[in-house]
């Protein structure tokens, strides 16, 4: 994902044009609109800006119809998130208040706003996997890991609402869960994260682990830098091969998966092609720098490393459905590079596509949209998604009873 910017107010005003300022839905449907329809770039067949308006002009006009110019952007919402739904292009999405206050934390290094337990988990009938528990939060504190089986959450079946509602009240809550069958029962008190997703490394016989969750940097904090760092500490403590996970991972910023890839390939690149001509962009990197070149322009340096490193270790990467945009262009990068192998699920399918034109809406939500086209630098296209050298389907089932396959398999590979 490029890193989001304020659009020029002529741009947005060009976006309400024609509206009248009939009603706050209607103003904050025109922007929408505007943004999407002039901007879109991505693989989906995207009308231009006023043939949208016009396609989805009645659904908002019967949401409406009761409350004439008093409409609110509520409804202006729901007919957004009804277009992005239809467009089905995983990058271009509704962005809220919050989750732009989590990003900008991730891009401090440190975790969400909100308190929560500290855990990722995937939702089945049985109830909730723990796919990721985080080192130094509640969760991870009490005894809980990968693989769990979350059964009640305040002495009811667990599901992902309740605990979105648990963790949302901010008071202590009972939870069960079982262990390989073992039953297990904990009460933890939701509170905000700090640097609890920054990289993770372990290496155990001489096998090291880094486990990556987002790809987000900022003045004072880069997750690329992290990456090199644990490279170097992975040789220096007689590693023979790296396993990276990207199971679940965030997207991030573009330029940090292409520094972060640097690690272990020296260097690489891309180009942002634009809807528009003359506006294409090349980024590479080498020697831990990255360098920007725009269309008919100089080459300048926009970002350079403060520890770069070299590893020369194998590498296997771990991805699922669920690794996403910018997480999957680190995996990628390193598997076009012929440094790495990737294992597991074919990705989200955000890898050809990020966004540069994406603006901040009327309400406070932020709208992303597939503006750029992301093309190797010999001008070839991305692929949509990233494919496995080793397919491997993510097994609840087997994790459950104690087995993470995809990370077997990976281990295979490297011993």
């Amino acid at each position: 994902m490029a890193l989001r910017h304020a659009l020029v107010s002529g741009m947005v005003v060009l976006g309400l044009a024609g509206s009248a300022l009939a009603s706050p839905a209607q103003d904050l449907f025109d922007q929408a609109t505007f943004l999407i329809g002039f901007y879109y770039n991505g693989p989906a067949k995207v009308p231009p800006f006023r043939e949208l308006r016009r396609q989805y002009q009645p659904e908002l006009d019967r949401l409406c119809a009761s409350e004439g110019n008093r409409c609110g952007f509520d409804k202006a919402k729901q007919v957004i998130e009804r277009i992005v739904r239809d467009i089905a292009d995983p990058f271009t999405v509704l962005v809220t208040r919050d989750q732009l206050i989590d990003d900008e934390r991730y891009g401090a290094g440190l975790g969400p706003a909100a308190p929560r337990i500290g855990v990722w988990v995937r939702e089945t009938p049985r109830g909730l996997v723990v796919s990721e528990a985080f080192p130094g939060e509640p969760a991870y504190e009490a005894g809980l890991r990968r693989g769990d089986l979350i059964t009640q959450i305040a002495d009811q079946p667990a599901t992902l609402a309740r605990l979105n509602a648990a963790e949302a009240a901010r008071s202590p809550f009972g939870l069960r869960y079982s262990r390989q069958g073992t039953a297990r029962s904990v009460t933890l008190t939701p509170r905000v994260a700090e640097a609890t997703m920054q990289p993770r490394l372990e290496v155990n016989n001489n096998i090291a682990y880094l486990r990556i969750y987002h790809l987000y940097s900022s003045e004072n904090y880069s997750t690329a830098q992290l990456i090199h760092d644990a490279a170097r500490r992975a040789e220096q403590a007689g590693a023979r091969g790296m396993v990276i996970d990207l199971r679940d991972a965030l997207t991030g910023y573009d330029s940090e998966a292409l520094l972060g890839a640097a690690a272990f390939t020296g260097k690489g690149g891309f180009i942002y092609d634009r809807r528009f001509q003359g506006q294409d962009e090349t980024h590479t990197v080498e020697n831990g720098k990255l360098y920007v070149q725009p269309e008919g322009a100089e080459k300048e340096e926009q970002n350079a490393l403060g520890r770069p490193y070299l590893a020369r270790i194998p590498v296997v990467v771990l991805v699922n459905r669920n690794t996403f945009n910018s997480a999957e262009m680190l995996a990628y990068f390193l598997q076009a590079a012929g440094r790495a192998k990737v294992v597991g699920e074919p990705t989200a399918g955000a890898l050809g596509m990020s966004g540069g034109a994406e603006g901040p809406l009327i309400n406070g939500d932020f709208i992303a949209v597939s503006s750029l086209r992301m093309r190797n630098l010999d001008g070839s296209p991305f692929p949509l998604k990233v494919s496995p050298d080793v397919v491997v389907e993510d097994d609840l089932e087997a994790l459950i009873a104690g087995r993470d396959r995809v990370l077997e398999r990976a281990l295979e590979m490297l011993r």
